[in-house]
């Protein structure tokens, strides 16, 4: 057998190994709650949330008159007002905040450039007490990027009519926010986030795929949207979805637990686990192992689901356990700052 041959079986082996890895385990969605990025003492609970953007906006359109068009500057208003919208949703979904949207609010503090000053601690103790507010988020800067990639695919062969017109639309958003505690006069959080979101379309001509995109004005409120619920997963807990795998595969015990935990009987499930755990056979009694450790896992268990997961690694050399380990302590780790942030 030449040298080429055998590597190429050894490269065929391998992939017919990875694919039946693939095909013995199932995966199953859960829902988990993960800190804030940014953590907020417990006692706020009622916040504001208020654009100042405008303000600074508007003396920016006086002094710059020839740069920047009126367009741009409504446009940015507009999606402005979507960023505090989308800030506001994200924080009604989540446990930690009942928040409620100003308009209309004066307060001076401007600055041309990035962020403004500071706004005066009597007018945000005045909004507050009007509101009844523990504390005041404040977009302070807002601005955005347009830009949009165009490139041609045809395949080799093909003419130009069967040429493919794609387009990537990028709207880029800066927004810059501040928190302020009125009764301890602090400034949790100041600092320019930037969020993009993106469009693809294709089509036969330019004018074709161009229609597929989305109008300018949607696209730049969607994005103003993105940034405000991007920036609501920064300071509060939200709900994520994780994929956890395990074994359903090897043995009729796990293809039987498999419809256990499809019918969301875990009980059911683990008792099978356990019995092949205990069983003569230490690669499936690993991935049973593994199996209990998921489970655990599922039922929020999660310092048992990590003595289970270091069980299958340690005395059952069970590979996949050994990461999984990893994902089971950064989970502990994010709950203990979850607790602080809710308790």
């Amino acid at each position: 057998m030449s040298k080429l041959k055998w590597i190429l079986g050894l490269s065929f082996l391998a992939g017919m190994l990875l694919l039946l890895s693939h095909c013995s385990v199932s995966s199953v969605p859960m829902q988990v709650l993960v800190p804030a990025e940014v953590s907020i003492e417990q006692a706020i609970e009622h916040v504001g949330i208020m654009d100042h953007s405008r303000r600074n906006r508007r003396r920016m359109a006086d002094l710059t008159e020839g740069f920047l068009t009126r367009e741009s500057i409504v446009a940015d208003a507009t999606a402005a007002e979507f960023c505090l919208k989308g800030l506001a949703e994200k924080l009604n979904a989540s446990p930690r905040f009942t928040p409620v949207v100003i308009y209309g609010e004066q307060a001076a503090g401007i600055n041309l450039y990035g962020m403004p000053r500071d706004l005066p601690w009597e007018a945000v103790q005045r909004i507050c007490d009007r509101y009844r507010l523990d504390a005041l988020i404040v977009l302070e800067h807002y601005e955005s990027d347009i830009f949009l990639k165009q490139r041609g695919s045809r395949k080799k062969g093909e003419d130009d009519e069967s040429r493919r017109h794609e387009f990537k639309l990028t709207i880029s958003v800066g927004s810059g926010w501040k928190i302020y505690v009125p009764d301890s006069r602090r400034v949790i959080d100041a600092d320019i986030y930037r969020d993009s979101k993106h469009w693809n379309a294709s089509g036969k001509s330019r004018r074709e795929a161009m229609r597929r995109l989305p109008d300018k004005r949607e696209a730049i409120n969607q994005a103003g949207y993105y940034s405000g619920m991007r920036y609501g997963e920064r300071i509060s807990p939200t709900w994520i979805t994780l994929t956890r795998t395990y074994y359903s595969k090897g043995c009729p015990e796990f293809e039987t637990a498999k419809r256990y935990v499809r019918s969301g009987d875990w009980q059911a499930a683990e008792q099978l686990w356990l019995d092949v755990a205990d069983g003569p056979d230490r690669e499936l009694a690993g991935k049973a192992t593994y199996n209990l450790a998921f489970s655990a896992e599922i039922r929020g268990k999660l310092e048992q689901a990590l003595e289970l997961a270091r069980k299958a690694y340690n005395r059952f050399g069970n590979r996949k356990a050994f990461n999984y380990m990893g994902e089971l302590q950064a989970r502990i780790l994010e709950r203990q700052r979850l607790e602080e942030q809710l308790d």
